[in-house]
């Protein structure tokens, strides 16, 4: 779910997962870019307050996953190769495999699209939607946690001179509504419902959209952008995948994995286990509607913009916070 959700498997048995996601968290968010070394096992040992045999564990699971590698006397690195492309990725794939005549069953397509779509990161896409005149923000998330900071980052650099004000920002927040009891997760393994757990996910929630929520509107309470407008809405389901919207014109998709976990509870820090979606950074895949776009690449971003706004109009309800 977040950096604050549960240690996967138990409080000390799985840890170099919890490291591992703080990891990606930090290649995600570019405080290590490609090719920078990583700290060494020691620095992280010391960091995350445990043994480097759990450290070796965590780089183990991420070099797994081709987002490092490690070089013989010189440390680990963050990879060049498979990792996320943080560059936004204008040129839309191709698709092959694709019946001239049109005769296609739409299936192939859609697949052959999919797995030719790289992984992004969030930062250079939001930077790029925030130079718009107009900015619009359609999310679907667990928390908005990721966004939160994001966004603040775009606010400094509209209040530095950085980049042009726009005209007007709006952003629509969609998040899951604590207080419904079947949440799918966060929920303890048991089945059973503990509002505890869900109370936990509400003040996390509500943490960051109210974040989102003050650095957009300072830029109009400072005089930056005159027409800002920010609404949270609460959908009675845990998303599994965060969505972003861009103006429309980009969506940006990616899923959250769930995992068991253990988390401590008020008032006696009892040790629940509980069912999850670990880790902030979850791997966007990015899908653009412009002018030399192809029309499947228009025609994902379509139906994520009407999914978006079938569940914003038919099920959401204004929040109360």
């Amino acid at each position: 779910m977040t950096s604050h959700g549960p240690v996967p498997g138990g409080s000390s048995a799985h840890q170099y997962k919890r490291i591992a996601d703080e990891l990606l968290k930090g290649i995600n968010s570019e405080v290590w870019r490609p090719g920078d070394r990583l700290p060494t096992q020691e620095q992280l040992a010391n960091r995350f307050d445990v043994s480097r045999a759990t450290v070796k564990e965590a780089l183990k699971l991420l070099g797994s996953k081709g987002l490092i590698v490690t070089r013989q006397g010189s440390g680990t690195f963050v990879s060049e190769g498979p990792k996320p492309d943080v560059v936004p990725q204008r040129d839309s794939p191709s698709v092959e495999n694709r019946d001239d005549s049109g005769d296609d069953d739409g299936d192939d397509v859609w697949a052959v699209v999919s797995e030719r779509v790289p992984p992004v990161l969030l930062k250079p896409y939001l930077e790029e939607a925030f130079e718009a005149t107009q900015v619009e923000l359609d999310v679907f998330s667990m928390t908005t946690e990721s966004l939160a900071a994001r966004v603040s980052d775009q606010k400094n650099r509209i209040m530095t001179g950085e980049i042009r004000p726009p005209r007007s920002i709006t952003a629509r927040l969609m998040l899951p509504d604590c207080d419904f009891p079947h949440l799918a997760i966060p929920r303890p393994v048991d089945g059973t419902d503990d509002p505890r757990v869900r109370r936990r996910l509400k003040g996390i929630l509500q943490s960051h959209a109210t974040m989102l929520r003050e650095a957009l509107f300072e830029l109009r309470y400072q005089g930056f952008v005159p027409e800002v407008d920010v609404e949270v809405r609460l959908v009675p389901f845990a998303p599994q995948m965060k969505l972003y919207i861009l103006n429309r014109r980009l969506a940006l998709q990616g899923f959250y994995v769930t995992e068991e976990g253990t988390i401590p509870l008020p008032p006696d820090r009892e040790e629940v286990a509980i069912y999850d979606a670990y880790g902030t950074g979850a791997t966007l895949f990015p899908y653009r509607a412009s002018a030399d776009s192809t029309p499947d690449q228009v025609g994902i971003v379509r139906t994520f913009q009407a999914f978006f706004d079938s569940n914003w109009d038919k099920l959401a309800t204004r929040a109360d916070f």
